[in-house]
């Protein structure tokens, strides 16, 4: 994704907050705090790593923006780490839901409003379009790529492409079984 500045920043860390908060009220919001539940550490990880691509944008034109993109990185690493989560900056675009940690991405390109059910991988080369969903375990292997309004069933493993948007996929190797109305 890419920061033309920091108010697009603040604009989709917005967004993203919304995917964990939207249903909830001021006395949810307060407990999810205290508690420290996944949801808070799963979106402070999101939120550290669109700080990491923010910075990482801004260093090539100013060196000295290395110094928070570091700082950036190396806290969005320690929280993948504890969570489970590998991925790097760039590979999705704004609306970012994670359900459940275990999930690797590799060097690929996803649209907006992705949602990530938990155990995902999606491997190098990857295009994923907009409003797709995995469900737990699903994996995209290889360059294969994913029209917008996808859903991959649980357990699937992608590795051909699929240019037919609002379908669910499912099975190893994955196949068309619906089209979503």
């Amino acid at each position: 994704m890419k920061f033309t500045n920091r108010a697009k920043l603040k604009e989709i860390l917005i967004i993203e907050r919304n995917n964990y908060e939207s249903q909830s009220s001021i006395i949810k919001r307060i407990y999810t705090l205290l508690c420290q539940d996944r949801d808070y550490y799963v979106y402070k990880y999101i939120k550290q790593l669109r700080h990491t691509e923010y910075y990482a944008e801004r260093k090539k034109k100013n060196r000295l923006m290395y110094l928070p993109y570091i700082f950036h990185k190396n806290k969005k690493n320690r929280l993948g780490r504890n969570l489970g989560i590998d991925m790097g900056e760039g590979a999705f675009d704004q609306g970012l839901y994670i359900a459940h940690t275990g999930i690797i991405v590799g060097s690929s390109k996803i649209g907006k409003n992705c949602k990530l059910h938990g155990q995902n991988c999606i491997g190098s080369g990857a295009i994923i379009g907009d409003n797709c969903e995995l469900w737990v375990g699903a994996k995209v292997i290889g360059p294969a790529k994913l029209a917008n309004n996808i859903t991959v069933a649980a357990g699937a493993v992608v590795i051909d492409s699929f240019d037919e948007p609002n379908i669910t996929i499912a099975g190893v190797p994955a196949k068309k079984i619906k089209t979503n109305i």
